[in-house]
């Protein structure tokens, strides 16, 4: 399940496909891995185009979002991208981490054995937005650090890191243009390759 908002959902792709497709055809080509999208949307130019994503919500409607869909459809793998539209003010978001803790909870009571993965919100053109950005990254790498210290099944993945997009990637300073979610799918892929080395992963319900 691709869980998140406007980059999860595609804006700034040519296609709509956001780093979706990339990453199945990754999946299926490279690691010949079997896929099934789920969401309870559908958005881009494959025919597996389902998706948990909606242009403009923050953390907490994407948990609202996910306390719909996670129960009905029991994914077996969540990849969350959360928290940038609660930086489009700028200033910090103290309880981001704390509101994404909770809908990880969430998501393992209900979907017994589902696998988390959590990335790191991407860079933004405007320097306030940023800052609030790298705050928030920090708490997601302590929360899942402190997840995975209790048993969960949780990784995070680094869109900010050499092998994801950088600014000149993005076609409005805030979404990734093709070059951009290519990017993010390749990130993606190495987190769910890892998980599942890990012994993370488990079938779907």
């Amino acid at each position: 399940m691709p869980l998140g908002a406007s980059v999860t959902y595609g804006v700034g792709s040519s296609t709509g496909s956001s780093y979706r497709r990339d990453l199945r055809d990754l999946l299926v080509s490279a690691a010949n891995q079997t896929v099934d999208m789920v969401g309870t949307r559908k958005h881009g130019d494959f025919a597996d185009n389902d998706v948990e994503a909606t242009s403009g919500f923050a953390i907490s409607q994407i948990a609202e979002a996910a306390a719909t869909a996670v129960p009905r459809l029991l994914p077996n793998l969540v990849l969350v991208d959360a928290g940038t539209n609660n930086c489009n003010g700028g200033g910090t978001v103290p309880d981001a981490g704390a509101n994404v803790t909770a809908m990880i909870e969430e998501m393992f009571l209900q979907s017994p054995g589902v696998t988390v993965v959590l990335a790191t919100i991407l860079g933004n053109a405007v320097a306030a937005q940023d800052a609030c950005r790298v705050d928030i990254n920090a708490q997601y790498v302590a929360l899942v650090a402190r997840l995975r210290a209790a048993g969960g099944k949780v990784l995070l993945v680094d869109l900010r890191g050499s092998e994801g997009p950088i600014t000149n990637d993005l076609v409005d300073g805030r979404h990734p243009n093709d070059v951009g979610y290519r990017k993010m799918a390749g990130v993606w892929f190495e987190g769910i390759q890892q998980a599942i080395s890990q012994g993370l992963v488990t079938t779907a319900c």
